[in-house]
Protein backbone atom coordinates (compact mmCIF):
# COMPACT_ATOMS: atom_id res chain seq x y z
CA UNK A 1 0.00 0.00 0.00
CA UNK A 2 3.30 2.43 0.22
CA UNK A 3 3.84 2.63 -3.12
CA UNK A 4 0.13 2.71 -3.86
CA UNK A 5 0.49 6.06 -1.76
CA UNK A 6 3.69 6.91 -3.98
CA UNK A 7 2.22 5.84 -7.16
CA UNK A 8 -0.41 8.55 -6.28
CA UNK A 9 2.46 11.01 -4.96
CA UNK A 10 4.06 11.07 -8.68
CA UNK A 11 0.79 10.70 -10.38
CA UNK A 12 -0.97 14.14 -8.92
CA UNK A 13 1.43 16.12 -11.50
CA UNK A 14 0.30 14.38 -14.31
CA UNK A 15 -3.33 14.90 -13.87
CA UNK A 16 -3.47 18.86 -13.96
CA UNK A 17 -6.04 21.05 -14.07
CA UNK A 18 -9.64 19.47 -10.61
CA UNK A 19 -6.61 17.78 -8.54
CA UNK A 20 -3.50 20.37 -8.76
CA UNK A 21 -6.36 22.79 -8.13
CA UNK A 22 -7.66 21.41 -4.82
CA UNK A 23 -6.10 21.88 -1.35
CA UNK A 24 -6.26 18.09 -0.61
CA UNK A 25 -5.54 14.96 -2.46
CA UNK A 26 -8.42 12.69 -2.21
CA UNK A 27 -8.14 9.08 -2.23
CA UNK A 28 -11.23 6.90 -2.79
CA UNK A 29 -11.10 3.59 -0.58
CA UNK A 30 -13.80 1.58 -1.99
CA UNK A 31 -13.91 -1.93 -0.08
CA UNK A 32 -15.98 -3.95 2.02
CA UNK A 33 -16.94 -1.95 5.10
CA UNK A 34 -19.89 -4.17 6.27
CA UNK A 35 -20.89 -7.58 5.56
CA UNK A 36 -18.62 -10.33 5.46
CA UNK A 37 -15.71 -9.05 4.55
CA UNK A 38 -15.82 -6.31 6.70
CA UNK A 39 -13.49 -6.94 8.77
CA UNK A 40 -10.60 -7.01 6.22
CA UNK A 41 -12.03 -3.49 4.65
CA UNK A 42 -12.03 -1.83 7.92
CA UNK A 43 -7.69 -3.10 8.51
CA UNK A 44 -7.28 -1.89 4.75
CA UNK A 45 -8.93 1.60 5.77
CA UNK A 46 -7.22 1.73 9.30
CA UNK A 47 -3.82 1.20 7.43
CA UNK A 48 -4.53 3.45 4.47
CA UNK A 49 -5.54 6.50 7.40
CA UNK A 50 -2.14 5.19 8.84
CA UNK A 51 -0.08 6.32 5.44
CA UNK A 52 -2.42 9.42 4.85
CA UNK A 53 -1.29 10.47 8.52
CA UNK A 54 2.25 9.85 7.97
CA UNK A 55 2.42 11.92 4.69
CA UNK A 56 0.16 14.65 6.21
CA UNK A 57 2.87 14.89 8.96
CA UNK A 58 5.34 15.10 6.43
CA UNK A 59 3.51 17.89 4.88
CA UNK A 60 1.53 15.77 2.48
CA UNK A 61 1.80 15.10 -1.13
CA UNK A 62 3.10 18.63 -3.01
CA UNK A 63 2.24 19.98 0.15
CA UNK A 64 -1.32 19.37 0.08
CA UNK A 65 -3.04 17.26 2.57
CA UNK A 66 -4.03 13.83 2.06
CA UNK A 67 -7.82 12.36 3.02
CA UNK A 68 -9.12 9.20 3.06
CA UNK A 69 -12.25 8.66 1.99
CA UNK A 70 -14.01 5.74 3.36
CA UNK A 71 -16.80 4.11 0.80
CA UNK A 72 -18.62 1.11 1.34
CA UNK A 73 -18.77 -1.61 -1.58
CA UNK A 74 -20.24 -4.61 0.46
CA UNK A 75 -17.62 -6.68 -1.93
CA UNK A 76 -20.56 -6.04 -4.71
CA UNK A 77 -19.52 -4.85 -8.17
CA UNK A 78 -22.33 -2.51 -8.97
CA UNK A 79 -22.11 -1.00 -5.44
CA UNK A 80 -18.66 -0.32 -6.31
CA UNK A 81 -19.96 1.78 -9.30
CA UNK A 82 -22.18 3.59 -7.10
CA UNK A 83 -19.30 4.38 -4.53
CA UNK A 84 -16.88 5.29 -7.25
CA UNK A 85 -19.66 7.80 -9.15
CA UNK A 86 -20.42 9.12 -5.62
CA UNK A 87 -16.34 9.68 -4.83
CA UNK A 88 -15.95 11.68 -8.17
CA UNK A 89 -19.18 13.71 -7.32
CA UNK A 90 -17.26 14.58 -3.89
CA UNK A 91 -13.76 15.86 -5.69
CA UNK A 92 -12.36 12.08 -5.62
CA UNK A 93 -9.44 11.81 -8.18
CA UNK A 94 -7.60 8.64 -7.04
CA UNK A 95 -9.69 5.41 -6.19
CA UNK A 96 -8.22 2.41 -4.79
CA UNK A 97 -9.95 -0.93 -4.25
CA UNK A 98 -8.82 -4.49 -3.57
CA UNK A 99 -11.02 -7.24 -2.31
CA UNK A 100 -12.36 -9.00 -5.29
CA UNK A 101 -11.85 -9.51 -8.84
CA UNK A 102 -15.13 -8.82 -9.68
CA UNK A 103 -15.68 -5.66 -8.39
CA UNK A 104 -12.03 -4.79 -9.59
CA UNK A 105 -13.14 -5.62 -13.15
CA UNK A 106 -16.14 -3.35 -13.05
CA UNK A 107 -13.93 -0.32 -11.46
CA UNK A 108 -11.48 -0.65 -14.32
CA UNK A 109 -14.07 -0.32 -17.19
CA UNK A 110 -15.84 2.56 -15.46
CA UNK A 111 -12.59 4.37 -14.66
CA UNK A 112 -12.17 3.79 -18.66
CA UNK A 113 -15.21 4.81 -20.02
CA UNK A 114 -15.51 7.99 -17.39
CA UNK A 115 -12.10 9.21 -18.52
CA UNK A 116 -12.91 8.33 -22.51
CA UNK A 117 -15.68 10.45 -21.68
CA UNK A 118 -14.77 13.37 -19.22
CA UNK A 119 -10.94 14.59 -19.82
CA UNK A 120 -9.68 16.82 -18.43
CA UNK A 121 -10.90 14.97 -14.95
CA UNK A 122 -9.62 12.04 -15.25
CA UNK A 123 -9.28 9.35 -12.25
CA UNK A 124 -6.76 6.94 -11.75
CA UNK A 125 -7.82 3.65 -10.26
CA UNK A 126 -5.60 1.54 -7.95
CA UNK A 127 -5.96 -2.09 -7.58
CA UNK A 128 -3.75 -2.55 -4.27
CA UNK A 129 -4.17 -5.95 -3.92
CA UNK A 130 -3.49 -6.67 -7.72
CA UNK A 131 -0.23 -8.27 -9.09
CA UNK A 132 0.64 -10.60 -12.46
CA UNK A 133 3.18 -13.11 -12.16
CA UNK A 134 3.92 -15.04 -14.89
CA UNK A 135 7.20 -16.85 -12.75
CA UNK A 136 8.86 -16.52 -9.67
CA UNK A 137 10.92 -13.66 -9.17
CA UNK A 138 13.77 -12.85 -6.63
CA UNK A 139 14.20 -9.58 -4.91
CA UNK A 140 18.05 -9.61 -4.90
CA UNK A 141 18.48 -7.22 -2.04
CA UNK A 142 16.20 -9.33 0.58
CA UNK A 143 17.14 -12.72 -1.41
CA UNK A 144 13.21 -13.40 -0.56
CA UNK A 145 11.48 -15.46 -3.62
CA UNK A 146 8.30 -13.99 -4.68
CA UNK A 147 6.80 -17.46 -6.86
CA UNK A 148 3.78 -19.04 -5.90
CA UNK A 149 3.20 -19.98 -2.17
CA UNK A 150 2.65 -23.88 -1.52
CA UNK A 151 1.12 -25.09 1.86
CA UNK A 152 4.80 -26.29 3.09
CA UNK A 153 7.04 -23.16 1.84
CA UNK A 154 5.04 -19.68 2.00
CA UNK A 155 8.32 -16.96 1.40
CA UNK A 156 11.78 -18.80 0.67
CA UNK A 157 15.39 -17.17 1.04
CA UNK A 158 16.95 -17.51 -2.34
CA UNK A 159 20.31 -19.03 -1.92
CA UNK A 160 23.09 -16.21 -2.61
CA UNK A 161 26.14 -16.41 -4.67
Amino acid sequence: MRKLMMAAAFALPMLGGAAMAQETVKLGYIDPLSGGGASIGEVGLKTYQFLADELNAKGGILGKKVEIVPLDNKTNPQESLIQAQKAIDAGVRYITQGNGSSVAGALSDFVTKYNDRNPGKEVLYFNYAGSIRSSPTTNAASGISAGTPTPTSRWKRSPTT
